[in-house]
């Protein structure tokens, strides 16, 4: 029995090492893993020991079998046991100056030979971290295990199995036939020494690996390569299956998400198969390919021949046609959603559902699709509020309407979606009022001008007099104008279109209606030509050609409106105003420069409530000239002239009307065409009802009889 223990050295045993020398002098010897050679008739002398180390010197005659106990160990050194183990082997002992620091004790019996105690020390010093690797036929190299693996340790070639158990460091390379290499070393690496700090190299084009760790562990890793790797065809037993009614494939799929797939769901555990059972699909042939263990030819047989039978189309297909909504815009919400969902049950482990139905529109695509295709969980429902894997949608854009197809659950599911959205959204007309306001030195801006009250962005009241007449209580407390619906804004806060020669005129009263949510733009001005590029002719010198394109001069004004059920209407009001500030010649030709001035505003308005906008100003300079005396040329050349500062603000009045799909809508429409010069014209048309004969004339009244 051999007895190990490692400790740091405290103190040293009574019995001194020159008494084991001598009980091992008194055996014969053998060399380590090999018999040692004969010795010579006449040696030569012995080199110089270094100095501070005893040289040990071989004993002679010392064979394998040889006893060379007892030999007991008491906190010895490692360069005692080094020494111990270059006497018994005959060979010299290259170290390094540093080896881990340890101490060494053990207890071997007398009938111990010398390969067993040469064992036993060799494994000693692997268990302390110390590797001992043959050099020829004459050294043993002494290295930590840290470092064994790269410093050459013997490449074993043959098996492994006819040396003796060690903790002796080597190499060897092993070959697989049937087995898989690499998922061989993934099993094996937690097995190995972890001192040596390096895994087994694993070589893919030959199936082979590398090991570099003890005698002990490259034994063991030889026992367990003889019995994995074997063929396993002698327990494999194919069978076909000739399909009637269902494919090859959907059968593989079904048997697949069967059999294959974790019952995570509902919290059970997949089905257990023989080792290396394979169901394939012979699509040419229509027919499932088994192969496996015989023991499982009767669970399939039944299992198949349950699959295959006859069945309805589980799947239908509709036509919803739309009345209000964009049939693209739908498609693509509705494939949004289902996609969506399939996504969302996917990542809960519902691994049962499709998860090839992540099919969205192609922007610009004549007929994008949103298709489910059908998957291998087959098309069944999962809740009664889920889609299942069979969904199609398509738009048809020519006839506005969505083409759809699944089980009925989906169909159900899909009208009941789609006439949720397919709705009319709500309308707002919304009033404009442009007025630019001349600024005098005491004004600071066009609102404090015109004498109005503004609170919150609306117009709340008037405190003094537009042209001439006190309009104040033509706004209540709420901000809402005291006119009814249908009257006009400019007759709301006291403004005319007609030009005035006071500080304010208006430019423009137009009135603009869109749906919720979607931006409507209000331009005034005119288009003018404006020269965008100058090419020099290289024909002729001196030439050139411009090129010329229209631009947009004037005030533009963008609302993007958001209603509310309550009747709140949230704007976001974008105001550009662009005009001509002088012109300047290039090239030749004379060119304008264009003044520009814009704003970004969101606003929030009730139904009739007046919003007010300003703070776009510009300034400009004019001459003004004094007549001196009544003649009218004369009196202008001789008169004085001034250059003044003129500042302009431009003032812009909203008024936001919900509509509620009625005749109150039109009000104030009609009342506008009706009011106006062509009037009865219009009122003429407007009478006419389609489908309905035109009232006859009223026949001329008699004439009075005298």
């Amino acid at each position: 029995m051999i007895s190990t223990l490692s400790t740091q050295r405290e103190g040293r045993a009574s019995l001194p090492l020159f008494c084991l020398l001598v009980a091992a002098a008194m055996a014969p010897s053998l060399s380590f893993a090999q018999a040692a050679p004969a010795p010579a008739a006449a040696p030569a002398a012995s080199p110089a020991p270094v100095a501070g180390v005893a040289a040990a010197v071989p004993l002679p005659g010392l064979s394998g079998t040889d006893q060379v106990g007892p030999v007991i160990l008491r906190d010895e050194t490692v360069a005692q046991v080094l020494d111990l183990m270059q006497r018994w082997t005959g060979k010299s002992i290259l170290r390094p100056q540093a080896l881990p620091a340890s101490v060494y004790t053990v207890s071997l019996p007398a009938s111990i030979t010398r390969d067993e105690a040469l064992l036993a020390l060799e494994t000693l010093l692997n268990l302390n971290g110390i590797a001992v690797i043959q050099q020829g036929d004459k050294f043993l190299k002494v290295v930590p295990n840290l470092v064994a693996k790269s410093e050459s340790p013997a490449l074993i070639a043959g098996s492994t199995l006819t040396l003796p158990a060690s903790g002796r460091i080597a190499s060897k390379i092993y070959t697989l036939k049937h087995a898989n290499a690499q998922e061989f070393v993934t099993q094996i690496t937690g097995n190995l020494n972890t001192t040596l700090a390096s895994p087994p190299v694993f070589f893919g084009r030959n199936n082979a690996f590398l090991v570099t760790d003890s005698i002990t562990n490259l034994q063991k890793i030889e026992n367990l390569v003889a019995q994995l790797d074997r063929p396993q065809l002698d327990l494999i037993a194919t069978k076909s299956y000739t399909l009637k009614n269902a494919m090859a494939s959907d059968l593989v799929a079904k048997l697949t998400a069967m059999l294959r797939t974790p019952q995570v769901a509902s919290g059970g555990a997949p089905f257990r198969l023989s080792t290396g059972t394979t169901f394939l699909a012979d699509e040419r042939t229509n027919r499932v390919l088994l192969m496996g263990s015989a023991d499982q030819h009767d669970f399939f047989d039944k299992l198949i021949d349950t699959l295959d039978q006859k069945s309805n189309p589980n799947t239908k297909t509709d036509v919803i046609f739309l009345r209000h909504a964009d049939a693209q815009q739908v498609a693509t919400l509705v494939t949004s959603l289902v996609t969506g969902q399939t996504t969302a049950a996917a990542r809960a482990g519902n691994t049962a559902r499709s998860t090839t139905l992540n099919r969205t529109p192609t922007p610009g695509a004549p007929a994008p699709a949103a298709a489910a295709a059908a998957g291998a969980a087959g098309s069944s429902q999962n809740g009664a509020d889920e889609f299942s894997n069979s969904v199609t949608v398509l738009p048809d854009i020519r006839s506005n309407s969505i083409v759809v197809s699944g089980t009925n659950d989906d169909l159900r599911l899909l009208h009941e979606l789609i006439d949720k959205v397919d709705i009319v959204l709500p309308q707002v007309r919304v009033e404009v009022v442009i007025a630019e306001v001349t600024l005098t030195d005491n004004d600071q801006n066009g609102i404090s001008a015109l004498g109005l009250s503004v609170t919150s962005g609306k117009l709340t009241g008037v405190n003094g007099s537009l042209a001439g007449a006190t309009v104040g209580a033509n706004i209540n407390g709420s901000g809402v104008a005291a006119l009814a619906p249908n009257g006009t804004l400019t007759g709301a806060i006291g403004l005319s279109t007609t030009d005035r020669l006071n500080n304010y005129r208006v430019l423009s009263v137009p009135s603009v209606t869109t749906t919720h949510n979607k931006e409507a733009t209000i331009f005034v001005g005119e288009s003018d030509p404006v020269i965008t590029g100058t090419t020099s002719s290289t024909v002729t010198v001196g030439t050139s050609t411009s090129t010329v394109s229209m631009r947009d001069i004037g005030i533009q004004l963008k609302i993007l409106p958001l209603i509310g059920k309550d009747g709140a209407v949230q704007m976001q009001v974008t105001q550009s105003v662009e005009d001509i500030i002088r012109n300047t010649v290039i090239d030749g030709n004379d060119q304008p420069i264009i003044g520009r001035r814009t704003m970004d505003s969101y606003v929030s308005a009730m139904s009739g409530e007046i919003v007010v906008m300003g703070g776009l100003q510009r300034t400009t300079k004019k001459k003004v000239t004094s007549r001196l005396g009544p003649i009218p040329i004369i009196g202008d050349l001789l008169g004085s002239t001034t250059d003044t500062e003129v500042r302009q603000e431009l003032v812009i009045f909203m008024r936001p009307y919900v509509l509620n799909n009625s005749a109150v809508d039109n009000l104030d429409a009609l009342s506008r065409a009706t009011s106006s010069s062509i009037g009865p014209d219009v009122k003429k048309i407007l009478d006419v009802v389609p489908g309905k004969a035109p009232a006859a004339p009223a026949a001329p009244a008699a004439p009075d009889k005298k």
